[in-house]
């Protein structure tokens, strides 16, 4: 089951990279704004994939589903964001997707488990991600890791696809409650 699920994965990302590197001989538009998280999204406009932990660079070519290459650039101290618009010269070019990845999902059954898990993940300097409002957990994906959380957790453990999305990572929550408290 689990080889099923990083094999169904790996196929998605493979695909998903073709996508993102073929035409690459032509000149990239230049994007000169950016629309944080654009609230129309509709099927018909073209998106541009990028990777969770791409979200803080400052400078990325990549190409749209439908093959036109774009040049992104990001100001000093910003971030993608899932949903951002794209435009150049007035015109909406694509949004910003950010791509499923295999991430491991730890649901505790209390909170001795999740500080236990907390002390035990936290050398290993992953960012740690909150699932919506529950007190579940996602990691990406990282193979002696899962074995040996697995192993330690049992049925707490399941690997599956998500998109982890900078504004759920646990150090940005922290970090944006402490400036309110100020």
């Amino acid at each position: 089951m689990i080889n099923d699920q990083i094999e169904r994965w790996l196929i998605t990302a493979q695909s998903l990279n073709d996508i993102s590197y073929t035409t690459m001989n032509r000149l990239p538009v230049t994007i000169d704004t950016i629309v944080p998280q654009y609230q129309a999204i509709t099927d018909q406009v073209d998106r541009v994939y990028i990777e969770w932990f791409e979200i803080n660079k400052r400078r990325l070519t990549r190409n749209t589903l439908s093959g036109n290459t774009i040049l992104m650039q990001l100001e000093q101290g910003q971030e993608w964001h899932h949903g951002d618009a794209l435009y150049h010269n007035g015109e909406l070019q694509a949004i910003v997707t950010v791509k499923p990845t295999l991430a491991i999902r730890f649901n505790p059954s209390d909170l001795v488990q999740l500080a236990d898990f907390g002390y035990f993940v936290g050398n290993r300097h992953l960012p740690i991600f909150q699932v919506d409002q529950l007190q579940s957990l996602h990691l990406p994906y990282d193979g002696r890791l899962y074995e040996q959380i697995a192993a330690k957790y049992g049925a707490s453990v399941q690997l599956e696809e998500a998109i982890l999305l900078s504004e759920n990572r646990i150090r940005r929550q922290l970090k944006n409650s402490r400036k309110h408290e100020n």
